[in-house]
């Protein structure tokens, strides 16, 4: 039985935000992560994690993509980034 598609309704969300807010600071001298809050009506939280996701997406899209939701990419960004501070310190 084939698996259904995974939904990826979280990733255009996460690149929208990104969108919306690198949109905003190009065209406002000023603009910062709180605006861009305020406007969204969404915590700093949120926003912060999302443009960390569209970030990321630049570099790690394919191993993204294989999650079904946010938190499961958030848990493996943040992995990746305790691998590549020990792998740092271990020059």
């Amino acid at each position: 039985m084939k698996q259904p598609p995974v939904k990826q309704d979280w990733i255009s969300k996460c690149v929208d935000i990104h969108n919306f807010h690198v949109a905003q600071v190009n065209s406002e001298p000023g603009w910062d992560i709180y605006k861009t809050c305020k406007a969204l009506n969404r915590s700093e939280g949120s926003v912060y994690e999302a443009l960390m996701v569209a970030s990321w997406l630049k570099t790690h899209e394919k191993q993204l993509r294989r999650f079904r939701n946010m938190c499961d990419a958030l848990v493996f960004i943040r992995n990746k980034k305790k691998e590549m501070k020990s792998q740092e310190l271990n020059i």
